[in-house]
């Protein structure tokens, strides 16, 4: 059967939607229309990174470009390790929920209850570190000017000992529960608290109880990966954010933790199937107790139905974020903050964009009509590049290219389409 040019155009249209507006259905052709785009947004931006996405398990997106490592002339994949910064604070997270499923603390705990010396931060309870509604500050700011030293040559406890009895000395920035203000002090007091409770060391707690078990076997923490030879080498200067792994415990809880796309892709997944958490503790993690920021415990949980956050650790920076409800995952990263953050976000967000358009009802009035078909070809327009063939059939006012002014002629088909139509069927 002939198709006309309005249908051969919505058949092309159908190779991009048809594989990303369908929640957790996806053909996982290994060369789809989206997988291309990623890989030339790359090469135009020379971006030198990690990008990775799935939706229900099957990758639909697998780019890397630069070097991992530059004098063994190992190129980046999707198997190269990163330390991931921020992203450590939902293993935190979670390790805590886990001693809470087991009954050996609670999110309302006093800190009183764990640093009795901590007489400032008697009242803060453990929901606010988690939350970071503590008031306590930060203490990676540059070592925070100095104020405390730590010694290569010291054990973990010691400088454990060291950063804690310089909190003890600090004020409060506001009084607990007033407000938000994100905090790496929150999350390496947390780690303290996971150490008492469990009577294990941090590391080793959230390795047997989460790592392991998802089988996250490129994933582990810096102090111990530092010179893995799968570990992407620095490539700029560093953020303000220190990171050196001889410095025992510094980061441990906040930003301490190396890994992967593909393990990443594996942690991002546990959260919504509950496989580590149980489904309460889940729903506690992801409620958002700071809305006009979107905050969880480690987590950020926005108003599009997304988790989300970021990480940054001397020059590696990276995001991630899954919709639990569409089956999707999206992590990004490179080795070099200085020269390649904002590529690395432009890439993330535009992947975002095109996985998580609804298909058909664009306009969201529970029909498919003339609006959404504009909507429609707009993002086409923009995302999708046709080749001769494509563009002559979709080409309707014959000015030899694809434009809005096409949607006219192609609108009166999108409009009465039927989700049960074969491709390609003539609509009369």
């Amino acid at each position: 059967m002939k198709l006309t040019k309005p249908i051969c155009f919505l058949l092309s249209l159908s190779l991009l939607f048809g594989t990303m507006f369908v929640p957790c259905a996806l053909n996982a052709s290994a060369q789809s229309p989206l997988q291309g785009y990623i890989d030339e947004k790359i090469e135009e931006h020379d971006f030198h990174g990690v990008v990775y996405a799935t939706r229900n398990g099957k990758v639909v997106c697998e780019s890397a470009s630069g070097m991992a490592n530059t004098a063994e002339g190992k190129k980046m994949s999707a198997d190269t390790m990163f330390p991931i910064g921020s992203l450590s604070k939902q293993f935190c997270a979670t390790a805590v929920l886990l001693l809470q499923e087991q009954g050996k603390l609670s999110v309302d705990d006093k800190l009183s209850e764990y640093f009795p010396e901590y007489t400032i931060a008697k009242d803060v309870t453990v929901k606010n570190l988690l939350t970071h509604r503590s008031g306590i500050i930060n203490h990676l700011i540059g070592l925070y000017e100095y104020e405390y030293t730590l010694s290569a040559d010291a054990t973990q406890e010691e400088n454990e000992k060291t950063i804690l009895e310089w909190f003890y000395t600090k004020e409060l920035a506001f009084k607990p529960n007033a407000r938000y203000e994100y905090s790496n002090g929150n999350f390496f007091l947390l780690s303290l608290i996971v150490e008492q409770v469990s009577g294990q060391n941090y590391s080793d707690f959230v390795k047997e109880n989460i790592l392991v078990p998802l089988e996250m076997n490129n994933s582990g923490f810096y102090e111990e990966l530092y010179s893995h030879p799968d570990l992407a080498e620095h490539k700029s200067e560093p953020t303000d954010i220190p990171f050196d792994y001889e410095l025992k415990g510094l980061a441990q809880g906040a930003g301490d933790l190396v890994s992967n796309a593909k393990d990443m892709d594996k942690w991002m997944t546990s959260l919504r199937e509950c496989t580590i958490l149980s489904e309460e503790s889940y729903k506690e993690m992801t409620t958002d107790y700071s809305p006009t920021v979107g905050y969880g415990y480690g987590i950020g949980v926005l108003s599009n139905g997304s988790l989300s956050h970021n990480g940054a650790a001397t020059s590696y920076v990276c995001t991630a974020t899954t919709y639990p409800e569409k089956c999707i995952n999206i992590f990004a990263i490179t080795n070099d903050w200085e020269n390649e953050e904002e590529n690395m976000y432009t890439i993330a967000f535009e992947l975002e964009d095109m996985l998580t358009i609804t298909y058909g009802d664009v306009t969201g009035d529970t029909a498919v009509n003339v609006k959404d078909a504009t909507l429609i070809q707009k993002f086409a327009a923009k995302f999708f590049k046709l080749n001769d063939t494509e563009t002559l059939c979709a080409d309707v006012n014959t000015d030899e290219k694809v434009n809005i002014k096409d949607a006219t002629a192609i609108q009166k088909y999108v409009a009465k389409i039927e989700t049960d139509l074969p491709i390609g069927e003539y609509i009369y």
